[in-house]
């Protein structure tokens, strides 16, 4: 059987035991477990290694693999292969010049074993993915360089055309790479296609930022002829049904322009009607268009601290679209009954008319269910209204956590600017009854839409939500098991609800900031897609986006099928075909620009953190332990401002990582640091330039620990001990 595995080996380099007991067609349990002992025995022999993802990969063999890289910035690099679904780690100096997101050849050979880690070198760059990128520009007497703000990117690049003779020392640019490094000691080439401004002119960072991640600012200009064709005049005409006369209301932001949600709540005898009434932005944006195009380009809008990049001009996300109040607007309507218990009993999507009765604002409304007479006042008419609505959402709200919807309630940041893009505050972002509410409806009409499409067997995008990885999962019932909340589920075959019963149980407990931490950490990213597999976190077997067309293309894409399949009628094999082909694209499309936008909206708002911080060094702060790492501890403060605490500056002790239960412990005096432990810290370095703030630890108030922590803290540090022993 060994000679056999080998050879099976020696010809596809990696396999899994299911692979190897299919090629050498097992089926005896007495064969299946001379098949393991073989395989323990070629592992320790280092003739095959285990990957982390179990399979195991022969190691005799010299033999390349190609990926995308991903560069870290202390020099080295991963590698992931799709052939092996692993990363292939690559020690700094081997890395070819490649740059994050480039296509690359790896050598693989037995050289290169880590400790369940391949190791390898890059051999040659396939593609490369960055091709423009910003910087600032610094000149010299014979050359101009440019050092770009990508961390990825750390060689200078070298500037060839001699179009800015005049521009200033300290620029910020926008550079394309014309040639690459060829080697480590090489260096990029390049020429300068835009002058963005100076590096401390006021919001040059943000605009900086836009560019770096590549989001488009200006329209092109057929828009505009586009544009011109567009009437604004709204007409009830004979396929729209008339809703003018009902108390419609929009409930946003304060600073919100793109109202793109409307609704109505009445009590029914047999429970509630909620009417969510969407802008009907497909009627203005057809398909092909240059307005679709320009769209599906930009996927989403951008929203940053003090601007929006929009996904259509303004003339139609503000206005023409914008469901402002007292004026007459297109929208497609989710109608939906429920029953007493907030269980949805019918429904109905149709085009309407409407007139918003009134442009109300989350403040206002949380205001109003907190009993504020001046508001209560201002918002007399819609008083009946939303008390109606708050009833109703409750009981949505209850049912959905009833059949397993996880809510994480995640406190996020709002960073607060003035006219010159200067940081005046950062405060928590609310999310209340107003705004819990206006969540619940739209949830409740993109799972209304999602399912009649679903049942109707039309080709259709859905925004769906795959279960965590089962290695994150072992690692976080471990976890909780150490903390005493112990589950019986098979990981496995993990439902949403049985992780939404485990927050339940650790919620308004010591335990919960840590646990909720790791459990929000165990999830996947949601993405669109035109298979549908449900929405695990929502535990929701149907889902899409329907409820912002203005700013998304997935919810632009759903209502011009609706139009298509429901409106017009057209079912015929032609019309299905025609979306099959483009729903590939536009989910794969809009799921990448989601992540562009997301990551450059973090990004801006790390920078307006730094900024803010940077006034602040040597000030004290309270904040909590929200991460522990074996090179230190990340605490965040009440305002969600994050900051690390480096292990070279716990000079008390000497600290050591414990990975299973995610805790620093002192070896002399066996202290313990942990997520969700409360800290006293001060600001020691902001650097703006990598965008990292620094703490030290003053005071630990060590909050799991009662009257016995002392005795506590030494059975932990038994523990650890004997596990450090062990392995």
């Amino acid at each position: 059987m060994v000679d056999n595995i080998i050879k099976i080996f020696q010809e596809k380099n990696v396999l899994t035991i299911e692979q190897l007991k299919e090629i050498l067609e097992i089926e005896k349990s007495k064969d299946f477990v001379e098949l393991i002992k073989n395989v323990e025995n070629l592992t320790r022999k280092k003739i095959i290694s285990q990957l982390k993802n179990e399979k195991f990969i022969y190691l005799q063999n010299i033999f390349y693999l190609d990926g995308i890289i991903r560069v870290n910035s202390n020099g080295f690099a991963f590698v992931y292969s799709e052939k092996i679904e692993s990363e292939i780690y690559i020690p700094k100096g081997f890395l070819k010049s490649a740059i994050t997101g480039d296509v690359v050849k790896v050598k693989i050979d037995n050289n290169f074993l880590g400790e369940k880690n391949l190791e390898g070198v890059v051999v040659e760059i396939l593609e490369r993915n960055t091709r423009y990128t910003v910087g600032t520009l610094i000149k010299a007497k014979l050359f101009s360089y440019v050092k770009s703000d990508d961390k990825n990117i750390e060689k200078y690049i070298k500037i060839n055309n001699n179009n800015f003779k005049d521009i200033v020392d300290g620029a910020k640019v926008l550079v394309e790479i014309t040639d690459y490094a060829k080697n480590r000691y090489d260096e990029h080439q390049g020429i300068i296609i835009k002058i963005l401004g100076h590096k401390d002119d006021p919001g040059i960072d943000i605009l900086s930022t836009v560019y770096k991640y590549q989001i488009p600012i200006d329209f092109p200009k057929e828009i505009d002829e586009e544009l011109k064709s567009i009437s604004e005049e709204v007409i009830l005409e004979d396929n729209y049904v008339d809703c003018t006369k009902e108390m419609v209301v929009t409930i946003d932001g304060d600073d919100s322009k793109d109202l793109d949600d409307a609704i109505s709540v009445v009590k029914t005898k047999k429970g509630y009607r909620l009417k969510v009434f969407i802008a009907d932005v497909s009627r203005y944006v057809t398909e092909n268009s240059f307005l679709d195009k320009e769209a599906l380009n930009r996927g989403c809008s951008v929203y940053l601290v003090d601007r929006v990049i929009p996904m259509l001009p303004r003339k139609l996300s503000n206005n023409i679209c914008s469901l402002n109040p007292n004026v007459l607007r297109y929208t497609i309507c989710c109608d939906i009954n429920f029953n007493d218990n907030g269980i949805i009993t019918q429904y109905d999507i149709y085009p309407a008319v409407i007139k918003s009765k009134g442009r109300l604002t989350y403040k206002k409304v949380n205001a109003v269910y907190e009993n504020d007479e001046i508001v209560s006042r201002e918002y007399s008419e819609y008083l009946s209204m939303l008390n109606k609505a708050l009833e109703l959402s409750e009981k949505i709200r209850l049912h959905r956590e009833k059949r397993g919807a996880i809510d994480f309630d995640k406190s996020e940041s709002k960073v607060i600017v003035d006219e010159n893009g200067k940081v005046i505050d950062i405060v928590l972002r609310e999310r209340n009854k107003a705004e819990k509410m206006i969540e619940d409806f739209m949830l409740s009409a993109n799972e209304v839409v999602a399912e009649h499409f679903y049942w109707l067997e039309v080709p259709f995008i859905y925004r769906i939500h795959e279960k965590p990885k089962i290695e994150k999962l072992k690692h976080f019932f471990d976890l909780s098991a150490s903390f005493g909340y112990r589950s019986k589920t098979n990981v496995e075959e993990i439902e949403s609800y049985a992780l939404a019963n485990m927050l339940e149980k650790f919620r308004n407990t010591n335990a919960e900031s840590i646990l909720s931490t790791v459990l929000l950490r165990t999830m996947n990213q949601a993405r669109y897609s035109y298979l549908n597999i449900g929405h695990f976190a929502l535990s929701a077997k149907y889902y899409t986006h329907f409820t912002s067309p203005i700013r998304r293309y997935p919810d632009l894409l759903v209502h011009r099928m609706i139009r298509s399949y429901l409106f017009n009628g057209d079912l015929s094999e032609k019309n299905k075909e025609h979306f099959e082909d483009i729903l590939s694209v536009a989910s794969e499309s809009s799921s990448i620009c989601e992540k562009r936008a997301v990551d450059c909206e973090r990004e801006v708002d790390q920078i307006k953190k730094c900024e803010y911080m940077l006034e602040k060094e040597m000030e004290k702060f309270e904040g909590i332990i929200s991460s522990v790492t074996r090179f230190g501890i990340f605490v965040t403060l009440p305002n969600m401002i994050e900051g690390l605490c480096h292990i070279k500056s716990m000079l008390d002790d000497y600290y050591e990582f414990d990975e299973k239960n995610l805790i620093l412990i002192g070896k002399r005096s066996g202290k313990i640091y942990r997520i969700g432990d409360k800290v006293i810290v001060r600001t020691t370095c902001v650097d703006l330039e990598n965008q990292t703030i620094d703490f030290k630890i003053l005071k630990h108030k060590e909050i799991y620990y009662n009257k016995e922590k002392t005795k506590r803290k030494k059975e932990e540090k038994n523990k650890y001990d004997r596990s450090k022993n062990n392995r």
